[in-house]
């Protein structure tokens, strides 16, 4: 097997520190255009060292672990990653938890979702939300993240829910948490 060249190198080592790299954080840490970090992505991924999560790559040997809310196994579509201050990354299995951890803690350093429909990795403080929808592959009541407020209504007009951003998603969970709570 050829080894990791020295930008590979560089790569994975953000990787083993993070658990997960985004693919803009490649370009940037590698000072490299983003259809070089693909090349390098690919190539780490034929060598077996990293494997493709939407929006960058993840370890190998760390897959996505159980939710650090319920419990659930994380899938990669629809993960939700916090990194905190001092600690390892943390993994929700869907957005619904991961909000909820955030409320929870107020070292928080970045939290990144994945857009339901196409699986890109973005910043929780950027996505748009569904909240309620009749949709709910994850926990309930459910909450969907989206690119943009658009794909959240068209979403929302066939599935029902509501459209938010992230503070209306914080705040909107929490209301329907006293809600179902029994």
């Amino acid at each position: 097997m050829k080894s990791p060249s020295p930008r590979q190198r560089e790569i994975l080592a953000v990787l083993n520190q993070k658990g997960f790299v985004a693919v803009e954080e490649i370009c940037r840490v590698a000072d490299i255009s983003q259809a070089s970090a693909y090349r390098e992505i690919q190539a780490l991924i034929r060598m077996g060292l990293a494997v493709k999560i939407p929006g960058g790559i993840g370890q190998v040997e760390q897959p996505l672990s159980g939710c650090l809310q319920c419990g659930r196994a994380a899938s990669a579509r629809l993960a939700f990653f916090i990194e905190r201050k001092e600690a390892a990354q943390q993994v929700a299995c869907c957005a619904h938890c991961g909000l909820l951890a955030l409320a929870e803690g107020a070292d928080v350093q970045s939290a990144m979702t994945s857009d339901f429909l196409y699986g890109v990795l973005l910043p929780a403080r950027q996505a748009w939300y569904v909240l309620d929808s009749s949709v709910s592959p994850c926990c309930r009541p459910s909450v969907l993240c989206f690119s943009d407020q658009r794909s959240a209504g068209q979403f929302a007009q066939g599935f029902g829910g509501r459209v938010v951003d992230f503070a209306g998603a914080v705040a909107g969970l929490r209301a329907l948490m006293n809600f179902y709570q029994p």
